[in-house]
């Protein structure tokens, strides 16, 4: 039986399915990995039919595939998939750095930069993590809902809603394949400073090169990972 690494055992179709959906953008269980209902149902110590419920929402989401007669996999990272969602999550962020150019009044301006530079003052410390499931992560959320948040924004990134959990899973990869936590934590540092000089196009540049995280890696973790992608 699953157990959890000391949460609270899952038992609902609902809780499983959530539960899942970390492993899965976790890596815990792989792209292209087989996984089956009654493996499954024995690890939550639940019936089959409350894996059924919990392997159809992920499939509605896009994170299985089901083969009848086949089997289930995990589904395989689609890199041209991705690559239309950082330009989307790209769009959202550089309306935000716009609005926060042209909307906010200085004084707000300068309460933003110091929560941004306290924020990156606790990245700084993260620097040593080799993946993306330490601290980090939560500091990196951060960072962005600061500007989100100071510009009332916010229902923008809800629209994009649960496609963005594909986005996480690409992260989860992106980073651990180059180690790239010291790299982000520079990029954001970029952007900071750039929001400091009141310059909104080199921060907007920022931003995007922040953002752009496959055309530097892809031929690369394609190459050591295969069975991780769809064809590219």
């Amino acid at each position: 039986m699953y157990k959890g690494g000391g949460e609270n055992l899952p038992v609902t179709a609902e809780q499983i399915f959530k539960h899942l959906l970390k492993r899965i953008i976790k890596l815990k269980l792989e792209p292209g990995q087989m996984i089956s209902e009654n493996k499954i149902a024995a690890e939550y110590g639940v019936s089959r039919s409350v894996i059924r419920t919990a392997f159809t929402r992920l499939q509605q989401l896009g994170f299985i595939d089901i083969y009848p007669q086949r089997g289930t996999y995990v589904s395989r990272i689609d890199l041209a998939f991705i690559r239309d969602l950082l330009l989307l999550r790209t769009a959202v962020e550089k309306e935000i750095l716009y609005e926060m150019f042209t909307a906010l009044k200085p004084e707000v301006r300068r309460e933003l930069v110091k929560r941004l530079e306290e924020n990156l003052s606790r990245q700084d410390l993260c620097r040593g993590e080799p993946d993306y499931f330490g601290k980090f992560p939560k500091l990196d959320s951060e960072f962005h809902k600061i500007m989100i948040d100071s510009v009332n924004r916010y229902s923008l990134v809800q629209m994009l809603g649960d496609i963005m959990y594909h986005l996480a899973r690409w992260r989860s990869f992106d980073v651990a394949f180059d180690h790239r936590i010291g790299q982000l934590i520079d990029e954001h540092r970029a952007i900071l400073e750039a929001i400091k000089a009141d310059n909104l196009s080199l921060a907007q540049e920022c931003m995007a090169a922040h953002l752009e995280t496959i055309t530097g890696i892809a031929d690369r973790a394609v190459a050591s990972y295969p069975d991780y992608f769809v064809n590219y």
